[in-house]
C-alpha cells in the first residue's frame, strides 16, 4: 500500500540573522517559493503545505499558488508543523525548511525511504574540509543506518554533515512536541537530541553533498549570484 506523504514548510517572518528572509525576492520570486518547488518535485510527496502565522508570508504564498495552513504562534517549526497536520490523514510528515532553496528533491525521497519502521528520520552527507571546524555546521554520528548523536564539534570518530530535513510518523510528531526539552537539546541548541535522549532511534539516509541553506544576507547574496549565472 502506497504511503501518503505530506511535506510541510514552517515559515515565520522574524529571523535573527536575516529578518524577513522567507520573503527575500532579489531573484524575482521569494525564497520560500524555491523550497516549495523542491518539495513538490520530490517523487514521494503527495501534498505540500506552508504553515505560518504571518499574513505577509501567507500573501506571497497565495501569489505563487501554494497551499496555506494558518497557525498560531510557535516556539519552533516542529510544533508549528504538528499543529498544521494534526487533523490531516497521512503516513509520513516531512519537515522541509523554507531556507533550503537548492536542496535536491531526491533528498526528501531518500529520507522517506529510510524511515521504514522508525518513528523519525533525517539525512546526512559527507563533510567538506571547511565544514569540519565550523560550529554552525551540525554533525551527526551514524551507526547501522541510524543517527547516534548530533554535535557541533566533532568528537573522536567519523561524522557526517547533518542536513536540516526531518521525516516523522504523524503520531510520534504529536508525541514529540509534548516531550520536555532535554539538557543536550538546550546546551547544543539541537532539537533532535530530544528524541535520542528519550530513547528513540532516528533513521538516517546518506546522500550526495548538498548546498548549504540560507542563514545570512551574505549567503542569500551568493545564492542570488548563482541563480543569475544560470539565467
Amino acid at each position: 500500500m502506497q504511503k501518503r506523504v505530506i511535506a510541510v514548510i514552517p515559515a515565520r517572518l522574524d529571523s535573527t540573522r536575516f529578518p524577513s528572509k522567507m520573503l527575500a525576492d532579489d531573484t524575482g520570486k521569494p525564497l520560500i517559493q524555491y523550497a516549495w518547488e523542491v518539495a513538490n518535485a520530490a517523487a514521494c510527496v503527495d501534498e505540500v503545505l506552508v504553515a505560518t502565522d504571518s499574513p505577509e508570508i501567507a500573501s506571497r504564498v497565495k501569489e505563487f499558488g501554494g497551499t496555506l495552513v494558518m497557525t498560531g504562534q510557535h516556539p519552533n517549526g516542529t510544533s508549528r508543523i504538528a499543529e498544521a497536520v494534526e487533523h490531516i490523514e497521512c503516513d509520513v510528515v516531512v519537515n522541509m525548511q523554507g531556507d533550503e532553496p537548492e536542496m535536491d528533491p531526491s533528498v526528501i525521497d531518500a529520507a522517506v525511504e529510510a524511515l521504514g519502521d522508525h518513528v523519525m528520520g533525517t539525512v546526512c552527507c559527507d563533510l567538506l574540509p571547511e565544514e569540519v571546524g565550523n560550529e554552525h555546521v551540525v554533525k551527526v554520528l551514524v551507526s547501522e543506518g541510524t543517527a547516534t548523536d548530533f554535535v557541533r564539534v566533532i568528537p573522536d570518530g567519523q561524522a557526517f554533515r547533518h542536513l536540516g530535513l526531518y521525516v516523522y510518523k504523524p503520531a510520534f510528531l504529536q508525541q514529540f512536541i509534548e516531550m520536555r526539552a532535554t539538557e543536550n537539546e538546550v546546551s547544543r541548541r539541537l532539537e533532535q537530541m530530544r528524541a535520542i535522549d528519550n530513547g528513540y532511534t532516528i533513521a538516517i539516509a546518506k546522500v550526495e553533498h548538498q548546498p548549504s541553506g540560507i542563514d545570512t544576507p551574505q549567503q542569500y547574496a551568493a545564492f542570488v549570484n548563482r541563480i543569475n549565472l544560470t539565467l
